[in-house]
């Protein structure tokens, strides 16, 4: 990601999604203004048609299973997806655990301080996750990550200390940039409980400041860049 984003490319593992999306795609009309829509699996037994002989045709997830899938969080667009899925679901050999948007997401996203630069998504995701997408609005010469980098940090602060909103954090990010050609991908970040406890321990800088504790909190995310369709993808 660009370093006026706040987050030095060469600080953070990278996975991206090529060959098939794993994360929102973007309809042409929204290229110059992504967005993160949210939507939620059809329970078992409520599809109709092709989505109905689909879901028959995967295996129920095992409850062991479904214990062991933590992290996980669903958006669409134009179906319905998956954030950080084990193999056996990306491949549609099984079907996911249960999602939702979990009170603890709402919890984290009301102690967030509004800004109308700022839009937040609370996503659907499995128990023990907190799921929340950052979307910022700026001006092409304007500092990126302004106003969502502090609020993340504070997030990320709030998470640490409260033990009761899960085991997972998982943060979609994006700026919007007005006024000029945005090069900065939407991307998904999870972390585990501890790895939010290190930095805190570490420091949490809540200015946009980049020191080695925030390297280190970002080297050690999974990371995905989200794929976008359109004009956009190649900027």
């Amino acid at each position: 990601m660009s370093k006026r984003m706040g987050y030095p490319a060469s600080m953070v593992r990278r996975l991206v999604l090529a060959s098939f999306p794993i994360c929102v795609l973007l309809t042409a009309s929204a290229c110059t203004q992504p967005r993160v829509i949210v939507d939620r699996p059809a329970p078992p037994g409520q599809a109709t048609g092709a989505r109905s002989s689909d879901a028959q045709s995967r295996t129920r997830p095992t409850p062991e299973q479904i214990a062991q899938w933590g992290g996980l969080a669903v958006i669409a667009q134009p179906y319905i997806q998956y954030l950080f899925a084990p193999p056996e679901v990306v491949s549609g050999k099984s079907q996911a655990p249960p999602t939702d948007v979990r009170p603890s997401t709402l919890r984290v996203m009301n102690a967030v301080t509004p800004n109308k630069r700022l839009k937040l998504t609370p996503l659907p995701s499995t128990d023990g996750t907190v799921a929340l997408a950052f979307q910022e609005t700026t001006a092409f010469r304007q500092r990126w990550g302004g106003v969502m980098i502090p609020a993340e940090r504070h997030m990320f602060a709030q998470f640490a200390a409260d033990r009761s909103l899960g085991n997972w954090l998982i943060v979609v990010d994006d700026v919007i940039v007005t006024g000029g050609k945005d090069p900065v991908p939407l991307t998904a970040y999870r972390w585990p409980r501890s790895a939010v406890e290190q930095y805190a321990k570490c420091g949490i800088p809540m200015s946009l400041v980049i020191e080695d504790c925030t390297h280190g909190f970002y080297g050690n995310a999974e990371t995905v860049f989200v794929i976008r369709s359109g004009n956009n993808a190649g900027q």
